[in-house]
């Protein structure tokens, strides 16, 4: 019995590692194209400019550092995808890295997301990427995000040190964990001077999110409830009764609190498998599993493209899309939050 669960499990990690591994991106930069739209992109960033290789996985750095990136996204953008350059890159034709600054403190990355809020919704969205995901990755899936969303207000990254490898799953999740402290600070700073935050996690980063929310809860350092406008967890790779045990811990969940599962996610079946067969959040799509608490369960299994092992539905099949980017215009007038997810708290419940 042990020699036939293997081999579907090396079958299922070879061909994982032939699909993540494929074409994996670095920064791009060129010059700009009148015609393409430009996004800026702010990033905490706990990571180190090593990347995995041969002598084991990157080192973590200590400490965050702070920086904003405007990505260029081509006039010739199909929604859900990310244009990588394939040759010389070309801002007429892919995702290309147009300027690149810094940020001493964190004070002052606050300060410059505060003032470019020109909608003055007094809120930031903040993502959170998962698993074997690198920084530029990150970056770039995340203007994605905010291109294909019409994103009105400023978007953050949270960029913590994913080793980018598919044999890093353990060495990823210990690195959510040592990232904690880093989140934490970076949402309590971006919660000053009366702002909010619109959390969004995918995959791992949304087992950090929840670690941190339980951390802070714990702590006191924030009033969740008033300073969290909206959370939304994708494809969350969370054992179930962590998750419950974690948001029980929390107590005042943010209001709306959405999860995007999907049946056939075959990247949490392979997560299923690494961790001893537990099923894993983001593919149980019975509301049961969140018992009675205030959250929304939006099943998104119907929408899938086929692509990226059904793991980015909410955010990469055009279908999903379409239909998230109709709700949000017609989120109620006055909403101070992303429309959508209003829109699919009112019809999951």
């Amino acid at each position: 019995m042990s020699h036939n669960f293997g081999v579907p499990v090396i079958a299922w990690l070879a061909v994982l590692c032939l699909t993540a591994c494929a074409g994996r991106g670095e920064f791009q930069f060129a010059e700009a194209d009148p015609n393409a739209t430009a996004h800026k992109i702010w990033v905490s960033k706990l990571r180190s400019d090593v990347q995995a290789g041969a002598q084991g996985a990157p080192p973590r750095p200590g400490t965050l550092s702070f920086e904003a990136i405007t990505v260029s996204v081509p006039a010739t953008h199909a929604p859900g995808e990310i244009e990588w350059p394939d040759g010389p890159p070309d801002a007429q034709t892919d995702f290309v890295s147009i300027q690149q600054s810094g940020f001493d403190t964190i004070r002052g990355f606050a300060a410059d997301i505060s003032r470019s809020d020109t909608v003055g919704r007094s809120e930031t969205l903040v993502f959170v990427h998962g698993y074997n995901t690198r920084h530029a990755e990150a970056v770039y899936q995340l203007t994605q995000f905010v291109h294909d969303f019409e994103v009105p207000v400023p978007p953050v990254l949270f960029s913590w040190p994913s080793a980018g490898v598919t044999a890093g799953y353990v060495y990823d999740r210990d690195s959510a964990l040592l990232a904690r402290d880093h989140l934490e600070s970076t949402i309590i700073a971006l919660t000053q001077d009366g702002r909010k935050v619109v959390l969004v996690g995918h995959s791992m980063g949304s087992y950090l999110i929840m670690e941190t929310l339980r951390q802070i809860a714990l702590k006191g350092s924030l009033d969740i409830e008033g300073k969290i406008e909206a959370l939304t967890l994708m494809a969350p790779d969370i054992d179930g009764e962590l998750f419950r045990d974690q948001a029980m811990a929390i107590g005042d969940l943010p209001d709306p609190f959405i999860l995007m599962v999907a049946e056939q996610d075959r990247a949490l079946r392979i997560s299923s498998l690494l961790t001893g067969l537990r099923p894993r959040l983001g593919s149980q799509t019975d509301r049961a599993i969140v018992g009675d608490l205030p959250i929304s369960v939006v099943d998104v299994s119907d929408l899938a493209a086929g692509g990226e092992f059904n793991h980015k539905i909410a955010t990469t099949s055009p279908a999903a899309i379409a239909i998230l980017r109709e709700m949000a215009q017609q989120a109620p007038p006055g909403e101070t939050h992303i429309g959508a997810l209003v829109v699919l708290s009112q019809i999951a419940r």
